[in-house]
């Protein structure tokens, strides 16, 4: 199954939710809305419209508006991202008429200017992030990623310049995409009680204000959302000014202006590949639990309590070794030692054999549990070290494993390295089926990202 890549937007009472896979050569997209009267049904719709759980190595993405956030452009005589977040707070705090205990900060990449270096940073209120993650279905793990909004459609335009024009229900945004930036954008909140000429009007005024601190005039038109009505349109186009339709290449020129965001969110994430080039509240208490940090836990308590089995046994076979020098009795005495041996300290003895076969049960039921027979992510792990041949340069960026396949997401130097990779592994016994589900160059053409889908056979060994 290919990675899902997906964008929900969530306003008022309706969940709108994109879904893009990325198949060799297309871009296959799917889209849908529900609505919704609380949370729980809001988890509800967005489950339905994913098809069940969120499937391993899917990526969700979705954003706040721009109501709730706070932005300021902040300057820094130096780039490294460690000072900037150690910095930041008390730089926002002289900045900002608000304390900020209770809220979360986000910021892009430093951008180098003619003598420091410039940050654009927005905080919002650790209760906006609360709230909406109640909305999904599996909220400790997805959505991945919390963007904001206008930030979250930077990267799907591509480095493209014009005006974006974001009307939601209850707010307008114009923003200026420009030097490959959000270089300055305007709200309008409330508009639900706005009529439609003082919307226009805000529009007019602002895609003025924002040309004229460029000094360029005429820039194209992005108009999305659900409160772009046909007359905010109609006008727009009778202004004389160019409309695009967003990612024209992906979606055509029949998205639906409340579905644009959503679809836009999922485009954003299937380019963006690094993940600190956007806007994430998803960090300290809200931070995301991945399919392998939820596997490292589970991992650390097996060695955990193999290591005091061990040590139990140890001391047992010990304390055994003692008292056989003073057993000269029978086989009854025998039997009764070799009890003590086997269970755990001051077990009652009530049939020997039959809780020493009980215990076994619940020894190799452990082992089934924790993938301790050969074949669980600690054998691939192994697999994947000792397999590639340490000549090939390859980064692993993610793994994912269930009981019934594993998968890795990385790149290397060429296409051939993808299939001796795919190759070598295919020879282990540990893995019944190893297919290349993606591969595919980067922008500089100097490395070839991939994505390997590994088949678990269902029994331990290894080449």
């Amino acid at each position: 199954m290919a990675k899902r890549y997906i964008g929900v937007d969530l306003e008022g009472t309706e969940a709108r939710v994109a879904i893009l896979t990325a198949p060799p050569g297309r871009i296959n997209v799917e889209l849908d809305k529900r609505s919704y009267d609380s949370p729980e049904e809001a988890a509800e719709a967005i489950q339905e419209m994913l098809g069940g759980e969120v499937a391993l190595g899917d990526r969700m993405v979705t954003a706040l508006p721009s109501r709730v956030g706070l932005f300021r452009r902040v300057r820094f005589p130096f780039r490294e991202k460690s000072k900037i977040e150690a910095t930041l707070p008390l730089e926002l705090g002289s900045r900002l008429p608000i304390t900020l205990e209770e809220h979360v900060i986000s910021f892009l990449p430093a951008r180098a200017r003619e003598k420091d270096y410039e940050v654009d940073a927005v905080v919002v209120n650790r209760l906006e992030v609360d709230d909406l993650l109640t909305h999904f279905p599996d909220p400790q793990q997805n959505p991945r990623s919390i963007d904001y909004f206008p930030f979250a459609l930077l990267p799907a335009l591509e480095q493209k310049e014009g005006i974006l024009i974001y009307c939601r229900l209850l707010e307008v945004v114009v923003a200026l995409v420009y030097d490959g930036m959000i270089w300055d954008y305007r709200l309008l909140p409330g508009t639900s009680e706005s009529a439609e000429e003082d919307i226009l009007d805000f529009i007019s005024n602002q895609i003025s204000q924002l040309e004229n601190a460029v000094g360029r005039v005429d820039l194209p038109l992005w108009v999305m959302g659900a409160g772009a009505t046909e007359r905010i349109i109609t006008d727009l186009k009778n202004s004389g000014r160019s409309i695009l339709n967003p990612a024209e290449d992906v979606f055509g020129d029949d998205l639906a202006f409340e579905m644009a965001p959503a679809a836009m969110l999922a485009l954003g994430e299937l380019r963006s590949r690094k993940k600190d080039l956007r806007l994430n509240f998803r960090k300290g208490e809200f931070s995301a639990r991945g399919q392998l940090e939820i596997f490292r836990a589970k991992l650390v308590i097996a060695a955990i309590m193999l290591v005091m089995i061990l040590a139990g046994t140890v001391v047992t076979m010990h304390l055994a070794y003692l008292q056989k020098k003073s057993i000269e009795a029978g086989f009854s005495r025998q039997l009764k030692q070799v009890f003590k041996e086997t269970m755990p300290p001051n077990t009652p003895l009530v049939d020997a054999p039959m809780q020493i076969e009980s215990h076994l049960k619940d020894l190799q039921k452990q082992e089934q549990i924790f993938g301790l027979g050969g074949h669980g992510a600690a054998a691939v792990l192994q697999a994947l070290s000792s397999q590639i041949d340490p000549k090939i340069p390859v980064d692993l960026d993610e793994f994912a494993y269930t009981s019934d396949e594993a998968r890795i997401d990385g790149s290397t130097n060429s296409f051939d390295s993808v299939n001796r990779i795919t190759e070598v592994l295919g020879k282990n016994r540990l893995f019944k089926k190893v297919e290349i589900s993606n591969a595919k160059l980067t922008a500089d053409n100097s490395r070839v990202q991939f994505e390997l889908q590994m088949k678990l056979s269902g029994s331990g060994g290894g080449q």
